[in-house]
């Protein structure tokens, strides 16, 4: 009720501000949320630019050989073999990689950065004013402080933000050239444009202003829900009070009545016994000792008793019943010390009144006894009742709901798991590897790279004939914890049918794949049974962007697979080889 007072002080009964004010809270809470998120992101995305060109510029310096990098002194090398023998693998990965604008190398002389590595073609490709290519020993006059730092100390590390030169703005990363004894022989440079980089960032903002959008919608959405809500609310409220006022009124008059009677009493004793019989209401009075004295009709008619065996009795023996608190001796005491009991709730389990008491003063003053006047409200209360019932039937329902959502929800759960599960081995089915196979696709376009192995069990089906179905089950079930060793947990494996299963595994340079799946082979060719010795061959693919669809990288594994079987078993071939290793 307090709750309930405070929103009609703050909104009256308007369920549009109620509304307006739940719909500014629910976007308030979410623009804030949103604003933290994308802070935290922002950080992120720059941290993963860093660590990602940091990286890429580590792996350019493992393919620059330090003693002749330290060689290249003069301008007129550029045109040596050596030269280009030195920048071609730095040019490969310069263009592996559309977002890299520049790979280079620099050393320190004499405390200024002086180029010496630069894959980059002369000219003036993107019509500046300046020569795209550094050249050996030119001087880099505009070096972040990073840079020189990095060269200085020979760290690995980045540009916290985009910074500008003569060829541009751009983000770099670093990474030092050591020889065997570990000191620097010069350092390794990455550049990404910054329009790039920004470019990650504003895609970042686009999905936080979509988010506020679906947000604002959201909550204004809820607002109008509640705003419905309170609309409701108001309306059950103003019914009720309506009832209320009609069941007070009621009440009143009864009192008024039933005063006035009193007040007749008081002002003419001879009128008092044509009075008291005439009240609407049951009413009884009694003595100092709580004995019955006197009663109307309607008392008779209603409590059952006669008048012969009720005069001078206990009320509460004559009446029976109890109060829902205290009892006729306390109605008593209160009445002898000149008091007046409201409404208590008297019941014989049956009925419900409303018991109200008040003294009866002697021709001195003193008081000589009490009257009852009694109200039936046995429909009020069974009414009340039942809607108690009805509530906690409400309720019991509810909680029935909510256990038979809560069994729905685990049902589909495992149906779900079912779904993506081969029921005999375990691992992933042909559905989920399908699945997954989009998403290896989706992160190998954006750089990270993967090749499917192909596997089948040799000679099974002449294993499963001579031994039975349940070996073969033994078998699948084995050979599959088998292939699952030498997989990491970013690698996925699944049974693809029969005695064929696949596996997607992570490999950015298109060779860890070959010797994964050699390890899978020497892992099955250990299990022990009393079959003899099994054996796998396998098919190697690594995923191209120039291939024709999703499934082309595992049709091409499975050819490369018939080709081990082909080339006699228990080898490994990759497709484009003409021939694998057998054990």
């Amino acid at each position: 009720m307090k709750f309930q007072r405070v929103l009609d002080r703050l909104f009256g009964r308007s369920p549009v501000a109620f509304g307006i004010l739940i719909a500014a809270v629910l976007f308030i809470g979410a623009l804030c949320s949103m604003l933290v998120l994308h802070r935290v992101s922002e950080h992120a995305l720059k941290e993963n630019i860093r660590t990602n060109l940091k990286r890429v510029a580590e792996v350019a310096a493992t393919v620059v050989d330090p003693e002749e990098h330290a060689t290249f002194t003069s301008r007129s090398q550029e045109t040596s073999l050596e030269y280009e023998r030195a920048i071609a693998p730095l040019r490969k990965l310069q263009g592996s990689d559309k977002d890299i604008a520049f790979v280079y190398t620099c050393v320190l002389r004499d405390g200024k950065v002086h180029f010496v590595l630069d894959p980059t073609e002369e000219g003036d490709s993107d019509g500046d004013g300046v020569d795209d290519k550094s050249h050996i020993m030119q001087e880099y006059e505009e070096a972040s402080d990073v840079m020189v730092r990095a060269l200085r100390e020979g760290l690995a590390t980045s540009d916290p933000e985009p910074y500008t030169d003569r060829w541009g703005t751009f983000v770099s990363g670093y990474a030092p050239i050591r020889r065997e004894d570990g000191s620097i022989a010069g350092m390794v440079g990455v550049d990404i444009s910054a329009e790039t980089y920004v470019q990650r960032l504003a895609a970042m903002r686009s999905a936080m202003h979509q988010g506020l959008t679906v947000a604002a919608i959201l909550a204004l959405t809820v607002g109008l829900l509640g705003g419905l809500m309170r609309g409701s609310v108001l309306r059950q409220r103003e019914e009720a009070d309506r009832k209320e006022n009609e069941h007070r009124e009621q009440l009143a008059s009864a009192y008024e009545r039933l005063e006035l009677a009193y007040q007749a009493v008081e002002l003419s004793r001879k009128r008092f016994s044509q009075l008291f019989e005439g009240l609407p209401v049951p009413c009884l009075t009694f003595d100092n000792q709580l004995h019955l004295f006197e009663w109307n009709a309607l008392a008779l008619d209603v409590f059952g008793f006669s008048a012969e065996d009720a005069l001078q009795r206990p009320v509460a023996e004559v009446l029976g019943g109890s109060f829902e608190e205290g009892s006729f001796d306390r109605l008593a005491e209160i009445v002898a010390a000149g008091g007046s009991v409201n409404e208590a709730c008297w019941t014989d389990s049956k009925r419900h009144f409303l018991f109200s008491c008040h003294p009866l003063f002697g021709p001195s003053g003193e008081i000589a006894g009490g009257i009852i006047v009694a109200v039936d409200v046995t429909r009020q209360q069974l009414a009340e009742d039942q809607v108690r019932i009805q509530l906690q039937e409400l309720k019991t329902a509810h909680e029935l709901l909510n256990e038979a959502n809560e069994g729905l929800l685990r049902a589909n759960e495992q149906l779900e798991e079912l779904a993506a599960t081969d029921s005999l081995t375990g691992l992933a089915n042909k559905r989920t590897l399908m699945e997954r196979l989009s998403e290896f696709i989706e992160l190998a376009k954006r750089g990270q790279g993967f090749s499917v192995i192909m596997a089948d069990i040799d000679h099974f089906k002449a294993l499963n004939d001579e031994h039975g179905h349940l070996a073969g089950d033994f078998l699948l079930r084995e050979v599959g914890k088998a292939l699952r060793i030498p997989l990491r947990h970013v690698d996925i494996l699944a049974r693809y049918g029969g005695e064929e299963f696949c596996a997607l595994v992570r490999d950015p340079d298109g060779k860890a794949a070959t010797a994964i799946a050699e390890r899978m082979r020497q892992t099955v060719q250990s299990i022990p049974t009393e079959y003899g010795q099994i054996t796998i061959s396998l098919g190697v693919c690594a995923w191209s962007p120039e291939m024709e669809s999703d499934t082309t990288v595992i049709e091409k594994a499975d050819d490369a697979l018939y080709q081990a079987k082909r080339a006699g078993r228990n080898r490994v071939v990759r497709a484009g080889d003409p021939f694998g290793e057998a054990a």
